[in-house]
């Protein structure tokens, strides 16, 4: 029954779409022909090109040092339809991908005064609860007038798959996987053809207005075969939005969806009440409820209000537990939350400072073993004094507080944090004969356990200073940079100091149009004082030299390194004791050919001219019978 109904809704859409849209298709094949003609009748593109590594890691000794890799990609045109062909190897791993038969998803969107028409592919939107943005194949118009809006549409948003064995390639495709080590496709299960439906109609314009809309979609259960249908859940869901905006000139607006879905997870157990039964060809369609059905609401309410100096917003929104939409993504669901963002422009724009504050807290339903509710607020403050000075400040705050649910948490492990981190960074620059720059910095992270019956080591501080200065001296074409840091970490059990140096030294020994080539050296070393019993104090060193060449379509890299460094971590800091050193050379070549051009108007008129200065001079130079003359 659902079937006959959809059938007839897809006819009478068919239908008004069909008095509307012959031109406008036609003009949209129209388009796609003459792109076509435009196109060079055969072109090639492509590149290759190849990388060799050597490294070696004290930590590692047994890995092997050596990497390399081949690749190499070909694209041939014709007419626009593009062929990609592409090979790699790596590491004794090979992978090759060819053109395949695509999977069509052909759609046009031709436009018409006030009406936008969807043929094929094609996306809508009627409200964030219902249906937004999944791709549906099928028709549907939208008309957006000056009072009234309205769109509709019918179609398919998932078409029915076969499942995917490990075994389901042809013998051909077997064949050449296994000659070039391809892995075997993972496996698949299949999925039903899923039809859908929906309208959406409004009043107002676009700063005021109301919008209603209903989206129904249902899986076809015969689009699988039945030893599929006991283990895949076909699904049933109806849902209805509604959304609307108020707005008072420019400085005040208020927005609101809510939305209602009906969804049955599972058709295969479907209720059957037996007084109904003579009606249920008759309601099915529309909806079919099942033992496991939920009723389940959604939605979200904004204030905002815009002037010249000030912009700020309210938002609420909550989502129930399992609403479930079949025509919008997943939801963050079993939750509501409140939060507010203001943004103030100080000092005719030079200055900007912004504040967010969002809360969060989950188990609306009081099911969940355990309540979780987070809150964060922020705050930052940009501000510039001409070229020369800025400043950035910049603090932020997570509080994390865990309650009771269906059970009693435990006081010694409640959850009770409160993380806070604080940036501060001037910057100065100016310009005489070279550019320069000189930046300061500091950042403060610091985690809290607010836990008086849990104090389980978890508090940490860290803290870092720094500052670096830039140079370009464009005379020799030399950039030039360094600073120095210094980071401070401490918990209940551990203390680590850091003092750090580093320089960078950038040349750009060719820079012409087509060719460039640039020598980059980046040096850091650091001294890193252990401050807990039994730990050695060290240093870490890290040099790296590389170079980049670039003419016309070649392109080569250089890459040298000389580090110790260490995977093993303190206080959130890395620890520098191990020694690594890599080598990496890399080439690479692309090309790009018209092998048959495609000849201009003017081109074309001149090959007829001479096609037919070629006929002339040959009738004139043919020899003259003289009996015939006689």
């Amino acid at each position: 029954m659902l079937l006959k109904h959809k059938s007839i809704f897809f006819v009478i859409v068919f239908f008004c779409l069909c008095f509307l849209m012959p031109p406008l298709y036609g003009q949209s094949i129209r388009n796609r022909i003459n792109d076509i003609k435009s196109a060079d009748p055969f072109a090639i593109s492509g590149s290759v090109g190849a990388s060799l590594g050597v490294s070696y890691n004290s930590n590692s000794p047994g890995s092997t040092p050596f990497s390399s890799n081949i690749y190499a990609s070909l694209n041939l045109s014709f007419y626009s339809f593009q062929l990609p062909f592409a090979f790699y190897f790596a590491n004794n791993t090979t992978s090759f991908t060819y053109p395949q038969l695509p999977t069509l998803h052909l759609g046009f969107m031709p436009t018409w005064r006030n009406w936008k028409f969807h043929i094929g592919s094609s996306s809508m939107h009627f409200s964030n609860y219902t249906y937004s943005g999944l791709s549906f194949m099928g028709l549907g118009t939208e008309y957006q007038g000056k009072l009234f809006r309205m769109g509709v549409f019918g179609g398919m948003l998932s078409r029915a798959s076969k499942p995917r064995g490990y075994d389901d390639r042809s013998a051909i495709q077997q064949l050449a996987d296994s000659l070039l080590g391809l892995n075997v496709p993972e496996s698949t299960l299949p999925q039903y053809m899923r039809l859908a439906g929906g309208f959406k109609v409004g009043v107002g314009n676009e700063r005021n207005f109301i919008d209603f809309s209903v989206f129904k979609a249902k899986d076809r259960v015969k689009s699988l075969p039945q030893e599929w249908r006991d283990t895949i859940a076909p699904q049933d869901n109806v849902a209805i939005g509604l959304s609307g905006r108020f707005a008072i000139r420019h400085w005040f607006s208020f927005t609101a969806n809510v939305g209602a879905s009906l969804y049955n997870p599972d058709l295969r157990d479907s209720i059957r009440i037996a007084e109904y039964q003579k009606y249920e060809r008759y309601i099915n369609w529309l909806f079919t409820p099942g033992n496991a059905f939920k009723l389940r609401f959604a939605g979200d309410a904004a204030v905002n209000l815009m002037f010249k100096s000030f912009n700020g917003s309210l938002t609420y929104r909550f989502v129930q537990p399992d609403y479930v939409s079949l025509g919008a993504q997943n939801f963050n669901q079993n939750a509501h939350s409140l939060g507010t963002v203001l943004n103030f422009t100080l000092f005719k724009g030079k200055s900007n400072l912004g504040l967010v504050g969002y809360v969060q807290r989950d188990n609306m339903d009081k099911k969940q073993m355990y309540t979780n509710q987070v809150a964060t607020y922020s705050m930052n403050w940009n501000s510039t004094i001409g070229n020369i000075f800025g400043l950035g400040l910049m603090y932020s705050g997570i509080k994390q507080n865990q309650y009771d649910g269906t059970f009693h948490v435990i006081d010694s492990l409640r959850v009770n944090s409160i993380v806070h981190t604080i940036s501060v960074s001037p910057s100065f620059s100016f310009e005489k004969a070279n550019g320069h720059s000189i930046g300061l910095s500091f950042n403060m992270v610091q985690n809290k356990n607010l836990n008086p019956l849990n104090k389980n080591g978890a508090d940490v501080q860290t803290m870092t200073i720094g500052g670096s200065y830039n140079i370009d001296l464009t005379a020799i074409r030399l950039g030039i940079s360094a600073g120095y840091d210094f980071s401070m970490s401490s918990s209940q059990y551990s203390h680590y100091n850091s003092h750090g140096l580093n320089v960078g030294l950038n040349y750009r020994i060719i820079q012409k149009e087509k060719l460039n080539w640039t020598l980059n050296y980046n040096g850091y070393v650091a001294y890193n004082i252990q401050k807990d019993e039994g730990v050695d104090n060290d240093f870490s060193l890290s040099n790296s030299l590389g170079s980049n060449f670039n003419y016309k379509r070649h392109t080569a890299s250089l890459y040298c390194s000389l580090s110790n460094f260490s995977n093993l971590e303190r206080i959130g800091q890395r620890v520098h004791t191990d020694l690594d050193v890599r080598f990496t050379f890399s080439y690479s070549y692309s090309f790009a050919a018209r092998i048959i051009k495609k000849k201009t108007k003017m081109e074309r008129t001149q090959d007829r001219i001479d096609r037919a200065n070629r006929k002339l001079q040959k009738s004139v130079s043919k020899p003259i019978n003289r009996d015939t003359e006689d």
